[in-house]
């Protein structure tokens, strides 16, 4: 079975193309309650209040990976810029590997969400389960205790992945100001860009 995901980028926004991720199992449900309170999106999109969800991989209680859909706390933004979650991130990471590389259960040091940009990644469980990403699909990998997961980039061509380190602490802290820290808002790009729709919303 396969679940839809969204595809993002940096900034995640609410306007990002669907994905999906390929299971053997039941379909995983959003847990509503991960959503911390924060400020309501504002969206050009209907419904704007749809918050950006994500495949989360954690470490249980049992000492395995497990893997959810999680909703990402919102962060608000510009009229019409659609702007649903911004976070802090330490640093980013673009890496390739070949066909057929594997790596055993290991876990992460810290947050991160692994996008992929090319190729395709198949992340195992303890429990025998599979999923595969593919192009545009991205995970939240949070399994920083227990067993961990295992890697292979699978298919015949190489394996593309970008990597958005987050905080070791309050890792999903929204990030209010688009401004880099110590910025002027009047030098703030996103502070002062003016959009013009010129196009129709639909009849």
């Amino acid at each position: 079975m396969k679940l839809r995901l969204a595809a993002g980028a940096l900034i995640l926004l609410g306007n990002a193309l669907d994905s999906q991720i390929a299971r053997s199992k039941e379909p995983m449900i959003a847990k509503e309650e991960c959503v911390p309170h924060s400020t309501e999106p504002v969206s050009p999109i209907d419904p704007a209040a749809a918050a950006f969800t994500v495949a989360h991989l954690y470490g249980g209680e049992d000492g395995e990976s497990h893997l959810e859909m999680l909703p990402l706390p919102r962060t608000g933004g510009k009229e019409g810029r659609s702007v649903q979650t911004r976070l802090y991130a330490t640093d980013v990471e673009i890496a390739d590997t070949l066909p057929g590389d594997f790596i055993d259960f290991h876990g992460v040091s810290t947050p991160r969400f692994l996008i992929v940009l090319a190729g395709s990644l198949e992340i195992g469980l303890g429990d025998g389960s599979k999923y595969i990403l593919s192009k545009g699909d991205i995970v939240l990998a949070d399994d920083v205790t227990g067993h961990g997961h295992t890697s292979r980039t699978i298919g015949p061509t190489p394996l593309r992945v970008m990597t958005v380190r987050l905080p070791h602490e309050n890792s999903l802290l929204p990030k209010l100001n688009p401004c880099p820290e110590g910025m002027p808002e009047s030098d703030c790009v996103s502070r002062n860009l003016s959009i013009e729709r010129t196009h129709s919303q639909g009849n």
